[in-house]
């Protein structure tokens, strides 16, 4: 089980965008539009009133495209 806590930031994102996801993004493509896949660092579940509900789901595709 993944303990990742989410971050301030993370939660407003969820009061703005309920029954989505909230997204943890690598650093470096963090101003991008688009992302790659692999610069998703993982995700939590966002219920309809705009929290987030149970664990980090880390991106098992996720590569530290920094370290190349």
């Amino acid at each position: 089980m993944n303990k990742i806590k989410p971050t301030t930031e993370a939660i407003a994102e969820a009061l703005k965008n309920p029954n989505s996801w909230v997204y943890v993004i690598d650093k470096a493509f963090e101003s991008l539009e688009e992302v790659p896949r692999e610069a998703i660092k993982g995700a939590w579940k966002v219920n309809e009133n705009g929290l987030i509900i149970g664990e980090f789901f880390p991106n098992p595709n996720y590569k530290d495209l920094n370290n190349l």
